[in-house]
């Protein structure tokens, strides 16, 4: 998990230093009553890093980094979460609104799909996405000259759910995860500075296949060059995602720092 906090700017060296900074900056964020028992509590930064906890008498169940998307929602049917952390859905073409593919996201308001049965029919989906490997070519053309002439030729705006395949020999209990393999082109690209760590992470704009757009978030370690407009990024990435859900049940609330932040 550490590599996707890497991505926001969030460097950590230690277990230790991870909690610390964890429960501070949850601390400082915003949070909302999701049932009698369970809050969810969000710090965004400036640079558009953001983490989402949900607590629950005092304890965070779950702990999502993520990019504040920003990019237009995508429609999805058939939402369910399939465990603790990872929801399925069917992402719909951009385009026509057919279905494109089943994927599977961490959701930031998990919490309020979950207290509300774990099932959605349809929404909009604001997808993110925090990059694993990747790497960035110049152009499409060196994209393709990159590939290997004897493997299998993908295009330059492909998007493969990985992390829905099952394996041939699954391990007890597997589930989907959120990951993907896409490639896209670079529509728009910035270098924030995360203002709790001074750290600076990439921040692009990906249009990927289907017209389906998403917001990266690259750690500046992990490519050679910074991205820029017109390149093609490929790799394996962490998809994130956010339905706008809001609690049925209980009214939205302000609160601010909880004891259970105090040390």
């Amino acid at each position: 998990m550490f590599s996707h906090f890497e991505a926001i700017g969030i460097g950590v060296t230690s277990q230790d230093e991870f909690g610390e900074r964890v429960v501070s900056l949850i601390g400082a964020g915003t949070a909302r009553q999701i049932a009698r028992k369970t809050s969810e509590h969000v710090w965004t930064d400036p640079s558009g890093a953001r983490l989402v906890a949900q607590v629950r008498k005092g304890e965070i169940e779950f702990l999502l980094p993520c990019l504040a998307g920003t990019t237009p929602a995508v429609s999805v049917r058939d939402v369910r979460l399939v465990d603790d952390e990872t929801a399925m859905l069917e992402l719909l073409d951009g385009v026509e609104g057919e279905l494109g593919c089943p994927i599977a996201v961490e959701l930031e308001d998990r919490a309020v799909l979950a207290h509300s049965g774990g099932r959605l029919e349809s929404g909009s989906l604001v997808l993110a996405a925090l990059a694993e490997d990747v790497t960035v070519h110049a152009d499409a053309e060196a994209y393709f000259a990159s590939q290997d002439d004897d493997g299998p030729k993908f295009a330059a705006d492909h998007f493969i759910p990985s992390g829905t395949i099952r394996p041939v020999e699954p391990s007890p209990g597997w589930t989907p995860s959120a990951h993907a393999l896409f490639a896209g082109e670079v529509i728009e690209v910035e270098t924030p500075v995360n203002t709790i760590t001074g750290t600076a992470f990439h921040r692009i704009r990906v249009r990927t296949i289907a017209a389906i757009e998403l917001d990266v978030a690259i750690a500046t370690t992990d490519v050679e060059r910074p991205p820029a407009r017109g390149n093609i990024v490929t790799g394996t990435f962490f998809l994130t995602g956010r339905l706008g859900l809001q609690p049925t049940d209980l009214a939205e609330n302000s609160l601010k720092r909880r004891s259970w932040f105090r040390r």
